[in-house]
């Protein structure tokens, strides 16, 4: 709206309407005071006579007229007393109703103040809306809030749809997170199996007597025999190296199915070699050549098939058991833990646990759930 604008500044002829209704509603005020104290006169002037009637000794005199000796009878006394009540409840009432009187005169006044206040602020309002600057002013803030309101309901809708949207892409999240950790738990036991069938494959060949030849050169005093030399000599510090190289070399081949390449490190096997020279020489100056045979006997700490496959070492740990799943029928079908073992029968070495054996034949599928402590053999009969 124009700065400086006020609802006392407007246009002549509303100023004159508006005087008439406040000269009108003065003139009701007047009008109702007037009426009010008229109302209060006249009706009490009427009650006085009416009152000294009931109350004048005439009334009395003429009820005790029979005799006079009636006046100072007892039910004399008792009328007079009742007159007496009934005027000062008669004046009480004539109090109330005068009071009455007064506030429906207020009243009326009041609303009629209060019809005229509504009429002058409907010329203000018609007044201020008549101006074109305003009406103008108003006209655009309206459009203004009609294009905001159709802006958020735009935007309210693409917020709903964008939300709806969300929920569905959550809800699709949460059914493929539970999928992914499903698959991640059915692979986890997969390659579980798999390394431990293959630890269970290399542990058996780990623990192993290798033989092989190994020519030596070292220098012994001249002065003693080639027999003495060779008793003396020690082969402690080349020793582990050559067991290393040729154990490594025998195993590779043994769990070259199991394991494509064998890096052993001294640490995870124990060994015992005996020795012997096949052939010797010595030279003047003390130098000895021999031919030496060496036979080493090893055996494979616990941790080593994990450590070959580069698994967890609590795979090694774990107390392993062998399961046979036998049935009378032949075109039959073997799933362990939901994994394909194909036909009966099926030889397996798991660990320690609770297995869940499926075997399916002829549309027919027999279940049940085993806690596998020990060997054990599971039949099942159609």
């Amino acid at each position: 709206m124009e700065a400086g604008s006020s609802i006392f500044s407007r246009p002549q002829g509303s100023r004159g309407a508006r005087a008439v209704l406040a000269a009108g509603a003065v003139g009701s005020l007047l009008m109702t005071l007037v009426m009010s104290t008229g109302y209060s006169q006249a009706d009490s002037a009427p009650q006085a006579p009416q009152l000294a009637k009931l109350s004048a000794p005439d009334t009395l005199s003429t009820v005790a007229a029979p005799s006079e000796s009636a006046a100072d009878s007892p039910r004399a006394e008792q009328l007079a007393g009742k007159i007496a009540e009934l005027d000062a409840i008669l004046l009480e009432k004539q109090k109330l109703e005068d009071a009455l009187r007064a506030e429906k005169s207020e009243l009326a006044a009041v609303q009629l103040q209060l019809a005229n206040s509504k009429k002058l602020i409907r010329l203000e309002v018609d007044d201020f809306l008549g101006q074109s600057a305003e009406r103008k002013r108003l006209d655009e803030l309206l459009d203004e809030h009609k294009r905001s309101a159709e802006a958020e309901k735009a935007i309210g809708e693409r917020v709903e749809a964008l939300e709806k949207d969300l929920g569905s892409q959550h809800l699709k999240f949460s059914l493929a997170a539970r999928d992914v950790d499903r698959l991640k738990t059915q692979l986890a036991a997969e390659v579980r199996e798999r390394n431990s069938k293959k630890i269970q494959a290399i542990a058996r060949k780990l623990d192993k007597t290798i033989r092989f030849e190994q020519s030596v050169s070292f220098r012994c005093s001249a002065s003693k025999s080639l027999a003495a030399c060779l008793a003396e000599h020690r082969n402690d510090g080349q020793m582990s190296q050559w067991v290393l190289e040729n154990y490594q070399r025998v195993l590779a081949e043994d769990i070259r199915e199991q394991v494509a390449h064998v890096d052993l490190d001294t640490a995870w096997y124990r060994y015992r070699t005996r020795t012997d020279f096949a052939q010797a020489s010595m030279s003047l100056d003390g130098t000895v050549n021999a031919q030496m045979n060496v036979e080493a006997t090893i055996t494979a700490k616990k941790m080593m098939p994990c450590a070959i496959l580069d698994v967890p070492y609590e795979q090694c740990d774990s107390k392993t058991h062998s399961l046979i799943v036998r049935s009378n029928k032949y075109d039959d079908r073997v799933r362990i833990n939901d994994q394909e073992h194909g036909a009966t029968p099926v030889s397996l070495v798991l660990d320690s646990g609770v297995y869940d054996i499926q075997v399916t034949s002829g549309g027919i599928t027999q279940k049940r759930t085993l806690s596998l402590k020990g060997d054990q053999v599971v039949n099942f009969k159609f």
